[in-house]
Protein backbone atom coordinates (compact mmCIF):
# COMPACT_ATOMS: atom_id res chain seq x y z
CA UNK A 1 0.00 0.00 0.00
CA UNK A 2 2.86 2.38 -0.37
CA UNK A 3 2.12 3.61 -3.73
CA UNK A 4 -1.47 4.54 -2.26
CA UNK A 5 -2.69 7.68 0.27
CA UNK A 6 -5.70 7.04 2.65
CA UNK A 7 -8.24 9.90 1.21
CA UNK A 8 -11.48 9.45 2.83
CA UNK A 9 -12.48 7.15 6.11
CA UNK A 10 -15.94 6.49 7.05
CA UNK A 11 -17.40 5.36 10.17
CA UNK A 12 -21.20 4.01 9.84
CA UNK A 13 -22.66 3.31 12.78
CA UNK A 14 -19.75 3.91 15.11
CA UNK A 15 -21.52 7.59 17.34
CA UNK A 16 -19.80 7.74 20.08
CA UNK A 17 -16.96 4.96 19.90
CA UNK A 18 -14.83 7.55 17.89
CA UNK A 19 -14.41 11.06 17.48
CA UNK A 20 -13.67 10.56 13.64
CA UNK A 21 -17.18 11.59 11.96
CA UNK A 22 -14.98 11.63 7.99
CA UNK A 23 -11.72 12.38 6.34
CA UNK A 24 -11.65 13.72 3.17
CA UNK A 25 -8.51 16.43 3.12
CA UNK A 26 -6.45 16.62 0.58
CA UNK A 27 -3.15 16.73 3.05
CA UNK A 28 -3.66 12.68 3.67
CA UNK A 29 -6.47 12.93 6.24
CA UNK A 30 -5.01 14.92 8.90
CA UNK A 31 -8.10 16.70 9.80
CA UNK A 32 -10.60 15.41 12.39
CA UNK A 33 -14.24 16.51 12.99
CA UNK A 34 -16.13 15.97 16.32
CA UNK A 35 -19.47 14.72 16.69
CA UNK A 36 -22.12 16.41 18.66
CA UNK A 37 -24.87 15.64 20.88
CA UNK A 38 -22.83 12.92 22.38
CA UNK A 39 -23.04 12.70 26.23
CA UNK A 40 -18.76 12.36 26.86
CA UNK A 41 -18.38 14.21 30.06
CA UNK A 42 -19.38 10.47 31.13
CA UNK A 43 -17.50 8.35 28.57
CA UNK A 44 -14.39 6.62 28.89
CA UNK A 45 -13.34 5.64 25.48
CA UNK A 46 -10.88 2.78 25.51
CA UNK A 47 -8.71 2.60 23.07
CA UNK A 48 -5.77 -0.04 22.34
CA UNK A 49 -2.90 2.62 23.32
CA UNK A 50 -4.85 3.63 26.37
CA UNK A 51 -2.89 2.59 30.07
CA UNK A 52 -5.32 0.56 32.09
CA UNK A 53 -4.93 2.75 35.06
CA UNK A 54 -5.36 6.06 33.43
CA UNK A 55 -9.02 4.63 32.17
CA UNK A 56 -9.99 3.17 36.11
CA UNK A 57 -8.87 6.78 37.16
CA UNK A 58 -10.87 8.68 35.02
CA UNK A 59 -14.07 6.78 35.83
CA UNK A 60 -13.50 6.57 39.27
CA UNK A 61 -13.11 10.25 39.06
CA UNK A 62 -16.22 10.32 37.17
CA UNK A 63 -18.22 7.94 39.62
CA UNK A 64 -16.93 9.29 42.59
CA UNK A 65 -15.05 12.61 43.37
CA UNK A 66 -16.93 14.66 40.92
CA UNK A 67 -20.30 13.11 41.59
CA UNK A 68 -19.89 14.30 45.78
CA UNK A 69 -17.50 17.22 45.19
CA UNK A 70 -19.27 20.57 46.54
CA UNK A 71 -20.76 22.87 43.75
CA UNK A 72 -18.75 25.61 44.64
CA UNK A 73 -15.86 23.79 44.40
CA UNK A 74 -16.30 22.33 40.95
CA UNK A 75 -17.06 25.73 39.96
CA UNK A 76 -13.74 27.27 41.24
CA UNK A 77 -11.47 24.12 39.75
CA UNK A 78 -14.02 24.95 36.45
CA UNK A 79 -14.75 21.90 35.60
CA UNK A 80 -17.78 21.33 32.84
CA UNK A 81 -21.06 21.57 34.68
CA UNK A 82 -22.77 18.84 32.92
CA UNK A 83 -20.41 16.24 35.13
CA UNK A 84 -21.47 17.15 38.72
CA UNK A 85 -23.99 14.55 40.08
CA UNK A 86 -22.78 12.25 37.87
CA UNK A 87 -23.35 8.00 39.21
CA UNK A 88 -22.93 6.51 35.87
CA UNK A 89 -20.21 5.70 33.12
CA UNK A 90 -19.86 4.38 30.13
CA UNK A 91 -16.93 2.58 29.09
CA UNK A 92 -16.53 2.55 25.05
CA UNK A 93 -14.16 0.21 22.96
CA UNK A 94 -14.14 -1.20 19.69
CA UNK A 95 -12.07 -3.89 17.82
CA UNK A 96 -8.77 -5.28 19.85
CA UNK A 97 -9.38 -2.57 22.89
CA UNK A 98 -12.71 -4.76 23.79
CA UNK A 99 -11.11 -7.02 26.43
CA UNK A 100 -8.84 -4.06 27.91
CA UNK A 101 -12.43 -1.89 28.22
CA UNK A 102 -14.26 -5.71 30.07
CA UNK A 103 -11.01 -5.69 32.64
CA UNK A 104 -11.73 -2.18 33.33
CA UNK A 105 -15.09 -2.68 33.83
CA UNK A 106 -14.08 -5.82 36.01
CA UNK A 107 -11.97 -3.87 38.43
CA UNK A 108 -14.38 -0.67 38.81
CA UNK A 109 -16.85 -3.14 39.85
CA UNK A 110 -14.82 -4.84 42.32
CA UNK A 111 -13.97 -1.35 43.60
CA UNK A 112 -17.12 -0.38 44.44
CA UNK A 113 -20.92 -1.68 44.08
CA UNK A 114 -21.81 -1.10 40.56
CA UNK A 115 -24.77 -1.77 38.52
CA UNK A 116 -23.77 -3.24 34.84
CA UNK A 117 -25.35 -3.11 31.63
CA UNK A 118 -23.28 -4.38 28.72
CA UNK A 119 -24.43 -3.75 25.02
CA UNK A 120 -22.37 -4.84 22.19
CA UNK A 121 -22.57 -3.49 18.26
CA UNK A 122 -20.37 -3.42 15.40
CA UNK A 123 -19.94 -0.66 12.82
CA UNK A 124 -18.50 -0.38 9.51
CA UNK A 125 -15.54 0.79 8.29
CA UNK A 126 -14.56 2.17 4.56
CA UNK A 127 -11.35 3.75 3.56
CA UNK A 128 -10.84 4.93 0.17
CA UNK A 129 -7.49 5.10 -0.87
CA UNK A 130 -6.24 6.77 -4.30
CA UNK A 131 -3.10 6.21 -5.80
CA UNK A 132 0.21 8.06 -6.20
CA UNK A 133 1.32 6.85 -9.32
CA UNK A 134 -0.45 7.01 -12.69
CA UNK A 135 -2.32 3.72 -13.89
CA UNK A 136 -3.36 2.36 -10.77
CA UNK A 137 -7.07 2.58 -9.62
CA UNK A 138 -8.69 3.91 -6.79
CA UNK A 139 -8.83 0.88 -3.58
CA UNK A 140 -11.63 0.90 -1.09
CA UNK A 141 -10.97 -1.18 1.95
CA UNK A 142 -14.72 -2.05 3.47
CA UNK A 143 -14.30 -4.08 6.81
CA UNK A 144 -16.15 -4.25 10.33
CA UNK A 145 -15.26 -3.91 13.24
CA UNK A 146 -17.36 -5.00 16.99
CA UNK A 147 -17.97 -2.45 19.18
CA UNK A 148 -19.16 -2.51 22.93
CA UNK A 149 -20.64 0.14 25.66
CA UNK A 150 -19.97 -0.94 29.34
CA UNK A 151 -22.85 1.31 31.26
CA UNK A 152 -21.37 1.01 35.06
CA UNK A 153 -23.97 2.71 37.64
CA UNK A 154 -23.96 3.55 41.03
CA UNK A 155 -27.88 3.24 41.28
CA UNK A 156 -30.80 1.96 39.31
CA UNK A 157 -31.53 5.37 37.87
CA UNK A 158 -31.94 4.80 34.13
CA UNK A 159 -30.64 1.05 34.35
CA UNK A 160 -33.48 -1.72 32.73
CA UNK A 161 -32.92 -5.00 34.79
CA UNK A 162 -34.51 -6.81 32.47
CA UNK A 163 -31.69 -6.32 29.77
CA UNK A 164 -29.98 -8.81 28.46
CA UNK A 165 -26.86 -7.38 29.69
CA UNK A 166 -27.50 -6.80 33.11
CA UNK A 167 -25.64 -7.46 35.50
CA UNK A 168 -25.83 -6.58 39.78
CA UNK A 169 -23.23 -5.11 41.93
CA UNK A 170 -21.17 -8.04 43.14
CA UNK A 171 -21.35 -8.93 47.19
CA UNK A 172 -19.98 -6.66 49.72
CA UNK A 173 -17.42 -9.39 50.68
CA UNK A 174 -16.63 -9.86 47.06
CA UNK A 175 -15.36 -6.16 46.91
CA UNK A 176 -11.50 -5.02 47.36
CA UNK A 177 -11.68 -1.35 47.13
CA UNK A 178 -7.84 -0.60 48.05
CA UNK A 179 -8.17 3.29 47.68
CA UNK A 180 -11.94 3.16 47.57
CA UNK A 181 -14.05 2.69 51.17
CA UNK A 182 -17.12 1.22 50.03
CA UNK A 183 -18.66 1.11 53.16
CA UNK A 184 -18.42 4.67 53.86
CA UNK A 185 -18.06 5.83 50.39
CA UNK A 186 -14.98 7.71 50.73
CA UNK A 187 -11.84 7.93 49.23
CA UNK A 188 -9.21 6.91 51.92
CA UNK A 189 -5.69 7.03 51.67
CA UNK A 190 -3.33 4.29 51.11
CA UNK A 191 -1.57 3.38 54.16
CA UNK A 192 2.60 3.28 54.10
Amino acid sequence: MEKYRLVEEKIIGGNGFTNIEGLGTESGGDAMETEGGDNSSCTVRVTQQAKPRSCITNAMNILYIISHMPRFLTTVISLPLSQNGSDHVELKAMGKAINKAVTIAEILKRKMPLHQVTSLSSCEIINVFEPLEEGLDTVVNQHYVSCVTITLSRNLVGVDVDDIGYQSPLPMEELQPGDFNAQTGKIVAAAT
